[in-house]
């Protein structure tokens, strides 16, 4: 049977590194930031605690609530997954809120020093792989110069630029350089200069395609000039 003071020992810790890990996560605002973090700690050490209570007397399987703690986060997790644009957020925003819930489970066993070690790696992965991967990412890729145009009335010009840059703008890996339309007439072409850190040919493809079937655009299309990596 564990006493009051043993429970209040065990979600402290998981309180405390929660609140490490939403911290990381608030900094950077993420959509789980610390409240999530530290409830989703706190919450799986009570049910590993309750598991452990219940089990005590040598009857049932303990590790059958920290099952159902795995299935149950992945789900939250799935709600932190969103697609904005052609880019996914959310994959590291999940696998953070899964690590929350390990280490609220190891300090519901009472397991504070690998709690913490694991705490330690979360925050490492996040802190220094982070500018890590970004860094080994352009080593490992050119950037490419791409020009998207489109052909629409005039009167059309500025909603194409704005459906040019909902469709770009939640994408790291590209700088707009420059938007804007040219033309004397009623028809004009809608210029869309920008830096996408490697090839991404089906992105064009893909926001070409939305472009012609757009009714107030009458053709469109792209092509690409290698620029130097220093100029992103």
């Amino acid at each position: 049977m564990i006493t009051l003071i043993d429970f209040i020992v065990r979600t402290g810790c998981a309180f405390l590194m929660g609140t490490l890990i939403g911290m990381e996560r608030q900094y950077r605002q993420h959509s789980a930031g610390l409240r999530t973090n530290v409830l989703v700690a706190v919450g799986a050490a009570a049910f590993t605690i309750l598991s452990v209570t219940m089990t005590s007397g040598g009857t049932g399987d303990p590790s059958r609530i920290a099952a159902q703690i795995v299935s149950g986060i992945g789900f939250l997790g799935g709600g932190l997954i969103l697609k904005e644009g052609f880019t996914v957020r959310g994959l590291n925003t999940a696998a953070t809120i899964w690590c929350s819930a390990a280490c609220g489970t190891l300090a519901g066993v009472g397991m504070y020093l690998e709690a913490f070690v694991l705490v330690a790696c979360v925050l490492i992965t996040h802190c220094v792989f982070r500018p890590l991967g970004t860094f080994i990412l352009k080593l490992n890729t050119k950037m490419y110069h791409y020009t998207v145009r489109a052909e629409c009335m005039k009167h059309s010009a500025d909603r194409t630029q704005e459906f040019l840059m909902d469709m770009l703008a939640f994408n790291k890996n590209i700088k707009v350089n420059a938007l804007f339309y040219k033309g004397a007439g009623d028809k004009v072409v809608v210029c869309c200069d920008m830096q996408i850190l490697g090839e991404h040919k089906s992105l064009l493809d893909l926001v070409v395609s939305r472009l012609r079937s757009r009714p107030d655009v009458f053709s469109a299309g792209w092509e690409r000039q290698e620029s130097p990596q220093e100029d992103f």
